[in-house]
């Protein structure tokens, strides 16, 4: 009896010393998680850069859910601002212009005009709440171009009252040019849509995004540049090759460069 005693005595200072022992869970940079009041405290305690991060809804096959691009922006957007340390994320944009995958049920397509003018108000909201640097940022193609003008649009109309407005393409098209560049010096099948960077990326953001038996060969990738042609089964390329590991790796690639890239812009407007 005393032993279960004792025993027990144990495993309770064990419990309490590895609960005070925790450490203290990092402060929500995600602003949907948060309170206005904690909002209005972090942008007063210097975090006055916001990342409005844009995504798609759209089809990607038989093996990838139709929110690849939600769940990776708002990944990817955390752990950027993390890595800024000085920097908040806006509610991810779920919807954008789409092309060909239009054809597949259960794609949202935004007109370009449209897809503008939602970020046009969600960065006229972010400089009323004190930002002083806003960052347009995208994780599909559709998003690029739009954002792109949108951001030299607002930066023009704000500068003079000392808000700066970025469009962010570093996390999105150089990293994906690293991520292409080391596919093929690796020996990977050819792929875009669907293929081993799209597959791999959601894979490692969350498992539950992608069906590894539903994995299949698509459509022949057409050469550079050119429209998305995505046949019967919604997918270019062979993607058969993806993997968790890979993703994780470009991950990091996305975060780095997105992070740098933010890091250079803000520092070159102060000069």
């Amino acid at each position: 009896m005393k032993g279960s005693l004792l025993a027990i005595a144990a495993a309770l200072l064990s419990f309490v010393f590895n609960v005070s022992a925790a450490p203290p869970r990092p402060a929500p940079v995600m602003m949907e998680r948060m309170t206005t009041a904690e909002i209005r405290d972090a942008i007063k305690g210097g975090k006055t850069t916001v990342l409005i991060f844009n995504a798609s809804t759209e089809a990607t096959g038989p093996a990838i859910a139709l929110g690849k691009h939600i769940v990776r922006a708002q990944y990817l957007g955390e752990h950027i601002a993390r890595e800024l340390g000085n920097a908040l994320v806006s509610p991810v944009m779920p919807f954008a212009p789409t092309s060909d995958e239009s054809r597949f049920p259960g794609t949202v397509n935004l007109s370009a005009e449209t897809f503008s003018r939602v970020n046009e108000d969600v960065a006229e909201s972010m400089v009323k709440a004190g930002f002083k640097y806003i960052f347009l940022m995208g994780d599909h193609d559709g998003n690029q171009p739009p954002l792109r003008a949108l951001a030299a649009k607002l930066d023009e109309k704000h500068r003079a009252h000392g808000v700066r407005v970025f469009f962010s393409s570093d996390a999105y098209a150089k990293a994906n040019k690293e991520i292409d560049d080391y596919l093929k010096s690796n020996g990977y099948p050819q792929s875009r849509h669907g293929g081993v960077s799209d597959t791999s990326l959601t894979w490692a953001v969350d498992p539950d995004y992608v069906r590894p038996g539903q994995i299949v060969v698509g459509a022949p990738v057409p050469p550079t540049g050119s429209p998305l042609s995505l046949g019967t089964v919604g997918v270019e390329g062979d993607p058969r090759r993806s993997s968790p590991d890979l993703g994780k790796m470009f991950l990091e690639w996305k975060i780095r460069d997105g992070a740098a890239e933010i890091r250079k812009l803000v520092g070159d407007s102060k000069k």
